[in-house]
């Protein structure tokens, strides 16, 4: 089992959840900053202020067992310094910035969005076959109260207004920023089980037409204005503006829901 944990990108949508998970399981927990004092971060943390473009990285890392990665998409790239660093420090387990999808599966591998994704799990497999360190690869499915607090699951459910592709009937996956957390903290305590490999974990199987009937029960007597798609139109505006060389967050979005709906 990991003692202490250094996490990347705590502040965030993904980062936080998972330290309050690892603070409530009582782990030793450095959180690797830009910012002197980044704020909502639980009590007990320690922060360590860096720059990911520099030495000091790997002096942040001395005497830390795991490195969980959550940064941004911003940042995926940039996640081989921290590799680069964890190895010179010692560190014996890295969790990359994944979640979300599963990268595993050939044709979601595929998807361009998750390019730098898959450039980083290549990287990190080769780090791993000349050094001491391990891997783990998480994935949970879309994130459920996120995806349906941003409007990315099902459409706004505040303004009644959803849209729901090939009839809503697909089921996926999906999992709360809660559990994500709970489910790093179950790697992190059990480190060989867990060792250079994918590790899955769910907490619920929906789909769109299942979420939408929920938020029906739950508000009758109100009118919910439902448009009705079709995935692979997401598919064809995001290829279509592929083939012009733009990479921009529509398409993007667009590919990450078709991969998943």
């Amino acid at each position: 089992m990991a003692s202490k944990v250094a996490v990347a990108g705590a502040t965030g949508n993904i980062g936080l959840p998972v330290v309050q998970q690892l603070v409530a399981a009582k782990f030793d927990v450095v959180v690797l900053s830009r910012s002197d004092n980044p704020s909502g971060l639980p009590a007990g943390v320690t922060v360590r202020k860096v720059d990911y473009d520099s030495v000091e990285l790997t002096a942040a890392l001395q005497g830390v067992d795991a490195v969980v990665s959550a940064v941004a998409s911003a940042a995926l790239a940039g996640q081989t310094k921290i590799i680069d660093a964890a190895v010179a420090a010692g560190v014996k387990r890295f969790l990359p910035s994944e979640f979300g999808n599963d990268l595993q599966h050939p044709a979601v591998r595929a998807v361009p969005a998750f390019a730098p994704k898959v450039a980083v799990q290549e990287y990190l497999k080769k780090v791993v076959a000349e050094s001491d360190l391990t891997y783990t690869i998480v994935s949970t499915g879309p994130f459920l109260d996120w995806g349906l607090y941003a409007g990315f699951l099902v459409g706004s459910l505040e303004e009644r207004k959803v849209e729901i592709y090939d009839g809503g009937h697909q089921e996926f996956s999906a999992t709360t920023l809660p559990t994500l957390g709970r489910g790093v903290v179950a790697v992190l305590q059990h480190l060989e089980e867990t060792k250079n490999r994918a590790v899955y974990f769910h907490e619920a199987v929906v789909s769109q037409s299942k979420l939408l009937g929920i938020a029906k029960e739950l508000t009758p007597g109100e009118t919910w204005e439902v448009t009705e798609s079709k995935s692979a139109d997401l598919k064809a505006r995001a290829d279509e503006k592929l083939a012009k060389g733009i990479f921009d967050m529509e398409v993007a979005i667009s590919l990450v829901k078709y991969s998943i709906l």
